[in-house]
C-alpha cells in the first residue's frame, strides 16, 4: 500500500506538469492597421487587447470598470510587437500583431473579481449545410480549403476549439442534408457520437444573390439548446456570427462569476490501477477552474484530492460534466462531505 502511494504521489506531481489539449495563443492578437505611426500605435493596441479581453471573460464583464480601465492604457500590458504583412485573397495587408502578458491580465482581472476563461475549453464538432447558385452540400474540409480557413480563423478569433466531421461512409450513414435542414436533433447528436465532442454547432449557410450570407446555428450542449441566425456581408463574418455566438453561451455558462477560490476536496473512486490514478490526476490537473491540485491519499480502490477551484462547487460540477471522463456517484461513507466520482471506463 505504501509503494502504491508513493508511485501515486509520483504521478500526481509529474502530471501536473503536463500540457494538456488546450488553445494556444490567448494572449497573442493580430489587428489590421492604416499605418505604422506611432500616433495611431496606441489606439491598434487598444483594439487588439479589448479581441483578446472578448475571448476571456464574459460578455456583461467587457462593460466593466476593471476592463474599461484596462482598455484605457493598454500599453501596459504588452510584452511585444510587430508589424507583419499577409496576403488576404491575393491583396497585401499590414498587421500589427501584439502578444500581452497573460500573468499581469489574469492578476488585473482578479482583482476585480472577474474570472478570465482558461485555456482549457469545451470542444465544438461542427456540422455545417452550404447553399451556393441553388447547389446544397455539406461541409468537408478537404474538399472545401477556404470554407475551412474561414471557419478556423473565426473560431480562433473567438477562443473556441472546433473539430469538423469526416463526412465518411459512417457519417453520411447516420446523417443527411435534410436532417440538418430541419435540425433533426436526435440523428445530429447519434452521429456526433463517435467524435466525443462536449458541444455540438450545427450551421445553415445560404449565399444569396446579392453576395451576402444567410447563417442559421444551433448549438447543443447537454441540456442546452440554442438558436440564433442573421445575414452578412461575407462569410467570414457569417462564420464569426456562429464562433461568437458559441463563446457567449459557453461563457455564461462555465466562466465562474466570481475569482474568489473555493477548497473542496474531491474522491475519485473505481481506480483499481496506477494507469487510472494517472488519468484521473491528469484530468483534473488541466481544468482551467482548477488552481491547484494537492494529493490527501490513496486507498485500494480510491483517491482523494483536495482543488483550489475559481468559483463555487457547483461550477466545478458543471466543468466536470464536460469531459465523461468523471461521473458522480453516492458515497457511501457518511463521514465524507466533498464530491464523489467514479472514473469511466
Amino acid at each position: 500500500m505504501r509503494l502504491v502511494a508513493l508511485v501515486s504521489l509520483w504521478l500526481i506531481m509529474l502530471c501536473s506538469s503536463l500540457m494538456a489539449a488546450e488553445i494556444k495563443g490567448l494572449y497573442r492578437m493580430d489587428v489590421a492597421v492604416q499605418s505604422k505611426d506611432e500616433s495611431t500605435r496606441i489606439e491598434d493596441i487598444r483594439r487588439a487587447l479589448e479581441l483578446v479581453l472578448k475571448r476571456l471573460v464574459r460578455i456583461d464583464a467587457m462593460q466593466s470598470k476593471a476592463v474599461r480601465a484596462m482598455l484605457e492604457k493598454p500599453d501596459q500590458f504588452v510584452l511585444q510587437y510587430e508589424y507583419v504583412t499577409k496576403s488576404t485573397g491575393g491583396t497585401p495587408l499590414d498587421y500589427l500583431s501584439v502578444d500581452f502578458d497573460p500573468s499581469r491580465i489574469k492578476n488585473t482581472l482578479r482583482e476585480s473579481n472577474i474570472s478570465p476563461w482558461g485555456e482549457q475549453r469545451p470542444e465544438v464538432l461542427v456540422w455545417l449545410s452550404i447553399e451556393d447558385n441553388t447547389q446544397k452540400s455539406m461541409f468537408v474540409a478537404d474538399q472545401m480549403p477556404e470554407v475551412d480557413r474561414a471557419l478556423h480563423a473565426a473560431a480562433e478569433e473567438n477562443g473556441v476549439p472546433v473539430t469538423v466531421p469526416l463526412w465518411d461512409l459512417t457519417d453520411q450513414q447516420s446523417l443527411s442534408l435534410d436532417d440538418l435542414e430541419t435540425g433533426n436533433e436526435e440523428r445530429i447528436r447519434q452521429a456526433s457520437l463517435r467524435y466525443e465532442t462536449d458541444a455540438i454547432l450545427a450551421g445553415r449557410l445560404s449565399h444569396r444573390l446579392d453576395g451576402t450570407w444567410d447563417a442559421s446555428w444551433r448549438l447543443y450542449l447537454q441540456n442546452m439548446d440554442a438558436t440564433w441566425q442573421g445575414n452578412f456581408s461575407d462569410l467570414p463574418g457569417a462564420f464569426r456570427s456562429g464562433t461568437s455566438g458559441v463563446y457567449t453561451r459557453l461563457a455564461e455558462r462555465y466562466i465562474p462569476r466570481t475569482s474568489q477560490v473555493t477548497t473542496l476536496e474531491l474522491k475519485v473512486v473505481g481506480l483499481s490501477s496506477l494507469d487510472a490514478i494517472d488519468r484521473a490526476t491528469a484530468y483534473l490537473s488541466r481544468l482551467s477552474q482548477v488552481e491547484k491540485l494537492e494529493w490527501l491519499g490513496v486507498d485500494a480502490d480510491h483517491a482523494v484530492f483536495k482543488l483550489y477551484v475559481l468559483g463555487d462547487r457547483t461550477s466545478l460540477e458543471e466543468v466536470l460534466a464536460l469531459g465523461r471522463v468523471l461521473r458522480p456517484v453516492a458515497d457511501q461513507d457518511r463521514h465524507f462531505s466533498g464530491l464523489t466520482y467514479q472514473l469511466a471506463e
